[in-house]
Order: C-alpha cells, then sequence, then structure tokens
C-alpha cells in the first residue's frame, strides 16, 4: 500500500518546521495529538490506535494505521489518488466510538485540524439540549393526507459521550403529533436504525458526542380541520416552522411568522421562535390545498439545512462567540460538497458493516456541525 510505504517511521513534533524539499508536492502529511477529554481539559493519550482514511466515489476505506507515542502524537504521509474531490481524514475510537479530524486539505496539516479529542462515556442522563427544531408541513397530496419533516438539531455540551442504558433509556426522546402515522427516521447523522417509534415517542438511541448532531424524522397525517399540535417537551433555543398551504395558520410557542421562503422551487410560510420553553404547545391549521408531491422528502430536509441552520448558527454565535469562530474557518459551498461526496462514496458500499456506518455517520456529523458555523461567519461577513 503507497500510504504505509509513505508513512513516518515515528511521529514527529506536531510543531515542527516544514522542510518543503522532505517530499514532492504530490505527497501529503498529517501531525495531531490525540487528547482524552476530561472535565479540566484533558490529557495526551498514549498508545491509542489512529487511522488515516480515504473517502471518495471511486473507492472508500482505510490507507494506514498506527500508534499514537507516549504523548499522544501521530503523523501519516501519504499520496493522493484516484478521484480528485476525495476526502482524507484521521479517526481514532474510544469506548466503542469513532472520532474524526476534519477533511486534510492542505499538503501538510497540524495543530487543531489535526488533533483528535476523545471521550470518556456515560449512560447517565447528561443534559443534551435542543439547539434547533424545524418543522416543514406539507401541502396534502393525491392521497389526502400531509408529509411532515421535523429536524432536531441536538447539542451535547459535556465531555463525555451520552450512550444509551438500555432500550428504555434512550439518549434522546420527543413526542409525535396525534394522528402521526408511517414514522420513520432519513438516514443522516444518526442512522435511521438508531431511532425507534412507539407509544407516541420518538427514541434516539445512537451515541451523542460533545458538539452537534441533527436527527431528522418524517411522518404523514391525514388532512382534517382539526389543528395539529406539537408539544416540545426540552427548551428549543430556536424554533422553525414551515407551511406550504398559503392560508395556513400557526400559533403558539412564541412563532411569528418572518419572510417565506422557497424550498426546490415550492413556497413556505416560514415561522420563528426562540428559547421556547419546555412543554410549549404550538398549533398548525393548514386548508386541503392539494399539490403535486413530486420531490422526494430527503431532498426537502437537504434544502432545509441551506436555510435553517443558518439561524441556528446565530444563535450558538451569542452563546460561544470564540468557538463558533474557531469553527468557521471554511467555505460552506465546499462543506457541502464534501457532505454530498461522504454520501455518495457510502451509498456506493454494497453491503457497509456496522462499525462502516457507524464511521460514516460520526464524519457526516462533523462535516455538518462545521458547516453551520461556516453559514454563520458568512451571514455575519455581510452584515457587518
Amino acid at each position: 500500500m503507497v500510504a504505509a510505504a509513505l508513512r513516518l517511521a515515528a511521529p514527529v513534533d506536531a510543531q515542527a518546521p516544514h522542510a518543503a524539499a522532505a517530499a514532492p508536492d504530490s505527497i501529503r502529511e498529517v501531525r495531531g495529538i490525540v487528547t482524552l477529554a476530561s472535565g479540566t481539559g484533558g490529557s495526551p493519550f498514549a498508545g491509542v490506535w489512529v487511522t488515516l482514511h480515504r473517502v471518495g466515489t471511486d473507492r472508500a476505506g482505510a490507507l494506514d494505521s498506527m500508534r499514537a507515542d507516549a504523548r499522544g502524537r501521530f503523523a501519516f504521509r501519504y499520496r493522493p489518488s484516484g478521484d480528485s474531490s476525495a476526502l482524507y481524514f484521521v479517526s481514532s475510537r474510544y469506548a466503542g466510538i469513532a472520532y474524526f479530524t476534519q477533511p486534510l486539505r492542505k499538503a501538510l496539516v497540524t495543530g487543531g485540524d489535526a488533533d483528535l479529542i476523545l471521550y470518556d462515556t456515560t449512560s447517565t442522563p447528561v443534559p443534551i439540549h435542543v439547539r434547533g427544531r424545524h418543522i416543514v408541513v406539507m401541502a396534502p397530496d393525491s392521497a389526502h393526507a400531509r408529509s411532515v419533516v421535523e429536524a432536531y438539531e441536538l447539542s451535547n455540551d459535556t465531555s463525555v459521550t451520552r450512550v444509551a442504558g438500555a432500550r428504555e433509556r434512550p439518549t434522546f426522546e420527543a413526542v409525535l403529533p396525534d394522528g402521526a402515522r408511517d414514522p420513520h427516521a432519513t438516514d443522516g447523522e444518526v442512522a435511521a436504525e438508531a431511532v425507534s417509534f412507539a407509544d407516541g415517542r420518538v427514541r434516539v438511541f445512537a451515541p451523542l458526542a460533545p458538539g452537534l448532531k441533527q436527527v431528522s424524522i418524517t411522518y404523514r397525517l391525514a388532512v382534517s380541520d382539526k389543528p395539529m399540535a406539537v408539544a416540545a417537551l426540552q427548551p428549543v433555543t430556536v424554533l422553525e416552522v414551515l407551511v406550504e398551504d398559503p392560508k395556513a395558520g400557526v400559533s403558539g410557542a412564541g412563532l411569528k411568522e418572518t419572510d417565506p421562503v422557497v424550498l426546490d422551487g415550492r413556497r413556505f410560510r416560514r415561522f420563528l421562535s426562540h428559547d421556547t420553553p419546555a412543554n410549549s404547545v404550538l398549533s398548525i391549521s393548514a386548508p386541503s390545498v392539494r399539490v403535486s408531491l413530486n420531490t422526494r422528502i430527503a431532498a426537502i430536509v437537504t434544502a432545509i439545512g441551506a436555510t435553517m441552520l443558518l439561524v441556528l448558527a446565530r444563535s450558538f454565535s451569542r452563546r460561544s462567540p470564540a468557538a463558533a469562530r474557531a469553527a468557521a474557518a471554511h467555505d460552506p459551498d465546499v462543506l457541502a460538497r464534501e457532505i454530498a461526496a461522504l454520501d455518495t462514496a457510502f451509498a456506493n458500499l454494497d453491503s457497509p458493516s456496522a462499525e462502516q456506518r457507524a464511521d460514516h455517520y460520526e464524519a457526516r456529523a462533523h462535516l455538518t456541525a462545521r458547516r453551520v458555523a461556516a453559514l454563520q461567519r458568512s451571514d455575519d461577513e455581510r452584515h457587518s
């Protein structure tokens, strides 16, 4: 394997100057440090396995691996090949959970872009905050039912990864409106099989590492004159409702109408509220305006990210400006293409293993969180 031949014999100082003559331009290098986080900051993690990955539309897999040295340091040298849009990144596992660096873009990547932070796990109920909840109510289809998409932005602000203790102790839980049928999760930052539906509730059993992660679900509601009542068990930083019916009524939970948005050629009225308290209930009433639904739900979920996550990013900037500035160093359009490439490569796997699925969803979550921060920076620059 080319990467194995190019790997450094031992980790080198991540802060050492790079000699341009040491390798041709086609050879890249990454040097980082693995840290095991704790409540007081963390310490270098000696001896942990670190793996260099390549993900492209032509092929995906591990290129090389090594153990971190006594000071948690690792280093790889590799030669890019094949698909020019392929992503390269480094990962490590701890307590059964995979953690990833951001994609490696430069010829030499060091410091924060190369470092890995691993976390202890806990099944105790550490707080999981709902930073964003986005509800999209579409016009009725030919079966006289309407599709609803919900996207939750979940934030673990602790220094441990929350894992499910048992089937009755999920990492996150929400309620479905009365009459919701055919609920299912969409694959993304949380695997669909890690989400269950029973007794009118949505339960997530995927591990939630520190940071931001999105869970998306869809369900159908029969058209009725009775308003749709939606409850929020937890406080919500940003609550957003999009309704396709032009004469719809939306009330409760402090929602106020803002400018409409267009998603994939379809116009939606838009309602927003901030810092919605727990146990709030909103009401959505919509007349029977029939529209042909010729767009896949997944496309709507993708469009939601482009218009809604910006609002969420603004909310984060008020709470953690230093973290937002540090994470917003890259172009959101580039990140969107990287997410698409990651998804395409994963879709091309014939029978992905449980570990491959876990790696994919963790990597996608990392990219999406960075795109949120990048969107915030772009918006701030436009309004400065």
